[in-house]
C-alpha cells in the first residue's frame, strides 16, 4: 500500500474524476474511495478512461473502498461490494474496509437517503441496527464479528486483495482479533498532531495492522473546521515554522508526520499543485524534537463525525466523551 494516497471524501461530481486524473499524473497510485461518498460512479469512469488511454494500468493502482453501515449483516457485505466495483468499474478492490463499527437499520437499497441513511418515523435518524428485530425476529444488533465473517468471504472469493476496518478502538481490534479467521490487515481513523492516535499506533505495530490517517491535514474544508474557534493546522505557527527549517509548507510536514511514523496518509486535494506537494514529502526527515513538538500538540480533538454515533453502543470512543463531558 503506498504511503500517500488521494482521499476522496467529500468530493463532489464534476470535481472527483477531474483530481483523480490529476493524482495518478502527479504520481498518485494510492486512492481512497468509499460507497458513502457517492462518488464511486465517477472515480470508475476516471480510471476507466485512464486505463484505455493507456496512461497507467490497474495493476499499478492501489484502490480503496469501504462497507457503508446499512449492510452490516452478513448475508449483505458481498452485494455491497460487488454494487461498489460496477461502481468503480473493476473486478476487484486492493482493500476493502468497514467504515465504521456502528451498524445502522439494515435497508435494500444502495442509493440516497433510503439507503444511505436510514430515518425513524418520526424523521430522525439515523436508525440504529438495534431499534428493530431482524426479518427473522432475532435481535436486530449486528456484532463487528458478524461484519468481519461478510469481509473473509470477499476476501476468499478475490473480491478484495485485502481487508480491514476504520474508526474501531483498540479494545474493538482487540476484540474482533477472538474470533477472526482472516487478521484485520489495516485500520484507517482520523490522525494529526492533534489527535496522534499514539496507542492506534504502538498496537497495530505489534499486530501488524497498517494504520492509514485520513484527514491528515485537519480536514481543512470540513464544515466543523469552518468554526473561528476550531484550530486551523494549515495557518498553525508551530507547525510552520517546522517546515521553514525544511523548506517545507505546513501541509507537507503533516504529512511527513504520518510517514515518517509508518502512517499511511492520505489526504485530500483538487489542485495539482498540492497533489504533487503532498508526494513531495520524502526527501527530509524530521528531527526527534520537532516530532517531539508536534506529538505534544495532542488534545484530542476530532474534525471528523465525531458524536454522531455515541448512542450506539458499538460507539468506539466513549470514555474519550465521557472524559471530556466531565471536565466541560
Amino acid at each position: 500500500m503506498p504511503l500517500v494516497g488521494l482521499g476522496t471524501w467529500k468530493s463532489k461530481d464534476g470535481v472527483v474524476g477531474e483530481a483523480v486524473k490529476a493524482a495518478i499524473a502527479a504520481g498518485y497510485r494510492h486512492i481512497d474511495c468509499a460507497h458513502c461518498y457517492d462518488n464511486e460512479h465517477e472515480v470508475g469512469a476516471a480510471l476507466q478512461e485512464l486505463f484505455e488511454a493507456g496512461t497507467v494500468s490497474r495493476d499499478e493502482l492501489f484502490i480503496v473502498s469501504k462497507l457503508w453501515n446499512t449492510k452490516h449483516e452478513e448475508r449483505d457485505v458481498e452485494r455491497a461490494l460487488r454494487h461498489t466495483l460496477s461502481k468503480l468499474r473493476l473486478d476487484r478492490v486492493d482493500l476493502y474496509l468497514v467504515h465504521w463499527p456502528t451498524a445502522w437499520r439494515r435497508t435494500e437499497g444502495h442509493v440516497g437517503p433510503e439507503g444511505n441513511f436510514p430515518r425513524r418515523t418520526d424523521g430522525s435518524g439515523p436508525a440504529y441496527d438495534y431499534e428493530a428485530p431482524r426479518e427473522d425476529g432475532s435481535d436486530g444488533i449486528v456484532d463487528p464479528s458478524e461484519t468481519w465473517r461478510g469481509m473473509e468471504g470477499v476476501y476468499a472469493k478475490g473480491l478484495a486483495r485485502a481487508i480491514g476496518v476504520s474508526n474501531f478502538s483498540v479494545k474493538q481490534l482487540e476484540a474482533l482479533a477472538k474470533s477472526a479467521s482472516v487478521p484485520c490487515m489495516v485500520n484507517q481513523v482520523e490522525s494529526h498532531p492533534l489527535l496522534p492516535q499514539r496507542e492506534m499506533v504502538e498496537y497495530c505495530s505489534r499486530q501488524n495492522i497498517a494504520v492509514t490517517a485520513y484527514s491528515p491535514l485537519g480536514s481543512p474544508d470540513n464544515v466543523r473546521a469552518r468554526k473561528e474557534s476550531d484550530p486551523s493546522l494549515l495557518r498553525d505557527e508551530q507547525i510552520s515554522k517546522i517546515g521553514g527549517c525544511y523548506g517545507k509548507s505546513a501541509a507537507q510536514v503533516l504529512v511527513r508526520f504520518h510517514t515518517q511514523r509508518g502512517v499511511v496518509a492520505i489526504p485530500k486535494s483538487k489542485t495539482p499543485a498540492y497533489m504533487a506537494a503532498n508526494l513531495d514529502t520524502f526527501d527530509f526527515t524530521i528531527s526527534d524534537e520537532h516530532m517531539a513538538a508536534l506529538i505534544a500538540m495532542e488534545m484530542p480533538f476530532r474534525y471528523g463525525p465525531n458524536e454522531r454515533d455515541k448512542a450506539h453502543p458499538h460507539f468506539p470512543w466513549p470514555e474519550e466523551f465521557a472524559t471530556a463531558a466531565a471536565t466541560s
